[in-house]
């Protein structure tokens, strides 16, 4: 499709790319679809997804859905919701507090909020030296709001932080993501953020609740899915 057809410039604006991008990346496709024809067949990742979809109808169908949720979300700054009462808005991710954090139950609350803030802070300047990748995501329901830490977009994950990697904690982390996802009409990820690698075991409490893992390694950070969660 052309550079001046409805659709390509539609999808164009949505992405805030020229329509010539747009156009000669639909040409990518028609050339790996009908080798030959159309302009450079894609390669890599786009292909193995492509690979995926293509000939399934209803999963194409459902991947424009959500890639138009997500774009929402981002260009918006807020998505419509399939339950009523739902208001869902992305948000800057919270910043370490300056003012000393209120006791309400017991020092280790106080101390794990601030280790927290701690590790949140350095993956997002490890990860996002330029401010613009990572997010947050506000969900205010009928009865509270709850925040999710980390949102990349890119890598479509949502990343829970946690002060430390023992049994309670992560526990407590997949029970919040699970929470936070049931809310959204798009397919995301869940990852917990935790100071070092979880045993063993619980690297097997992780995986059987699909949750992945992203720990400090050194000056750096590491995942538990090969990569992918810290993909550029």
């Amino acid at each position: 499709m052309g550079a001046k057809d409805a659709e390509v410039r539609e999808i164009a604006e949505l992405l805030g790319r020229s329509p010539a991008s747009i156009s000669w990346r639909v040409a990518n496709f028609a050339g790996t679809d009908r080798p030959g024809t159309g302009g450079k067949p894609i390669t890599g990742e786009p292909l193995a997804l492509w690979d995926r979809m293509r000939g399934n109808r209803a999963a194409l169908q459902r991947a424009v859905i959500q890639a138009r949720l997500r774009m929402s979300l981002l260009t918006s700054g807020m998505v419509i919701n399939h339950l009523d009462d739902v208001d869902i808005r992305i948000v800057a991710p919270e910043l370490p507090s300056v003012e000393p954090v209120a006791v309400v139950t017991k020092e280790a609350v106080r101390a794990a909020e601030q280790a927290e803030a701690a590790l949140r802070e350095d993956f997002r300047s490890w990860r996002d030296r330029k401010g613009d990748r990572l997010r947050g995501i506000s969900i205010k329901t009928p009865t509270s709001t709850l925040r999710v830490d980390l949102y990349d977009p890119m890598a479509e994950v949502l990343i829970e932080v946690k002060a430390k990697a023992n049994r309670d904690h992560l526990r407590y982390a997949i029970g919040q993501l699970y929470d936070y996802r049931r809310y959204l009409d798009f397919d995301v990820d869940l990852a917990v953020l935790v100071p070092s690698r979880p045993t063993e075991d619980l690297m097997g409490l992780l995986e059987a609740a699909s949750v992945g893992a992203i720990w400090k390694s050194g000056s750096a950070f590491a995942d538990s899915a090969d990569g992918r969660f810290l993909r550029s």
